[in-house]
């Protein structure tokens, strides 16, 4: 039977059938073809993998990163960051990461996080003398951040399928992706000299404490939703709708956000929702079935008989993860491999947060790569950018986030640090 599914979704997939509807049309066929299952476990299945309160918070958090683009936060936020590293030598590139690092504390979503950067900084990268391919390409791994930089609706996800805590997984993901972001803005640095980009005078301090003034209103956000969960006043869930409530009164106090803007953005946050709560839904009936036949038994079983080194098995894992990422979407990919991958914790001792982000990072980094990099995609449409020269572009920045996950894989403590000093 494990079979007959796995032959039904690829055969769908080849069709050009979406993702999801391949899971859940393959699914149905085997559970009517096996009379052991009845077919009142397709209701079920469905209604209990939404039915979580966790889940409330990726709507808040689409709907929150909205209301912050509504309100021109993006363009505030670029102008800080432009005064603050602009004199550096590929200080317009370090000004796109470091923008992508602050949207990601916000809205949690790397397609969200990378059209709203790269309208307003492809055009000024190629201005300064950036080829138009490396600055869709730096945009979209730099927007990709937004799964990692807390909060992130992949985490969210990711804990209702292990039922692992959110506010100590949000925690897991700051270092990481920090990090990755520096990583990001070395490689920045070796572009910018390479091609001879030309640096800028320093616009002084004065001007820094302008611009920052002029965006602190927003930054207040992503301390509302780390700075609520970090203390344990609030829930993951309670943080996002704290900070929609205070992204609207934002928008409304600075006159950037009208009625009809924010009709517009809970219009986009719930059509945003949609797409990944069907993925959830189908994925978590996939994932069903594939457990209910033994995949998880199978797999382990092969994994334990090739090695017992644990640091072996998160690289295969990692390496799974990341094929299947570069020509799936990123939520159906967790919600039928984590389920599988997740009775190895035990088995090998891992930190159940240390063996997340592995995942995590695993299924950010298929996002951006090629043939399908949905990030990439998005980019090369808001842009106008041939998709062809942000691929030809993106290999420098795979093999950025592939040294991190190498980093996390072999130094936990790269993940561990804040949630074990959080948790003394």
């Amino acid at each position: 039977m494990i079979l007959l599914v796995v032959l039904a979704f690829c055969v769908l997939l080849v069709l050009g059938v979406p993702v999801a509807y391949s899971m859940a049309v393959s699914s149905i066929v085997v559970i009517a073809a096996d009379p052991a299952l009845p077919s009142t476990i397709i209701a079920q299945k469905i209604f209990t993998s939404l039915d979580s309160f966790s889940f409330i918070a990726i709507p808040m958090f689409m709907l929150a990163g909205s209301l912050m683009n509504a309100s021109g936060i993006t363009e505030k936020l670029i102008f800080f960051c432009r005064s603050l590293v602009g004199h550096l030598r590929g200080g317009l590139a370090h000004a796109a990461v470091i923008t992508g690092m602050l949207m990601a504390g916000v809205s949690g979503s790397s397609v969200a996080d990378s059209s709203a950067i790269a309208t307003i900084m492809v055009p000024s990268l190629e201005k300064e003398g950036y080829d138009r391919g490396f600055a869709g390409a730096l945009i979209s791994s730099a927007g990709s951040l937004g799964p990692i930089i807390p909060p992130s609706i992949i985490m969210i996800v990711y804990s209702g399928v292990v039922s692992i805590s959110i506010g100590k997984l949000f925690m897991a993901g700051i270092v990481p992706g920090i990090l990755l972001g520096i990583g990001m803005m070395g490689y920045s640095y070796y572009y910018a000299k390479k091609n001879g980009i030309p640096k800028h005078a320093f616009v002084g301090i004065k001007n820094v404490g302008k611009a920052f003034l002029t965006c602190a209103g927003a930054l207040v956000m992503p301390f509302i939703i780390l700075g609520g969960i970090m203390s344990g006043v609030v829930t993951a869930t309670e943080s996002g709708i704290l900070a929609v409530i205070y992204g609207t009164i934002y928008g409304f106090a600075t006159r950037n956000l009208t009625v009809k803007k924010l009709l517009v953005c809970i219009q986009d946050a719930v059509s945003g929702s949609v797409q990944p709560m069907i993925v959830i839904a189908f994925a978590s009936l996939f994932g069903y079935v594939l457990t209910y036949y033994g995949l998880a038994e199978l797999i382990g079983g092969f994994i334990t008989s090739f090695t017992t080194n644990k640091y072996v098995v998160l690289m295969l894992i990692f390496v799974i993860i990341y094929i299947a990422g570069m020509f799936i979407e990123s939520t159906a990919i967790l919600l039928i491999l984590v389920p599988v991958f997740a009775p190895l914790i035990p088995v090998f001792g891992f930190d159940p947060l240390h063996f997340a982000i592995v995942c995590i990072i695993s299924l950010v980094l298929g996002g951006i790569s090629p043939p399908v990099g949905i990030v990439m995609y998005v980019v090369s449409s808001v842009t106008h950018t041939e998709l062809g020269r942000i691929i030809r572009q993106v290999w420098p920045f795979v093999a950025i986030f592939t040294a991190g996950v190498m980093l996390v894989i072999f130094v936990p403590q790269v993940a561990l640090f804040i949630p074990n000093l959080l948790g003394g």
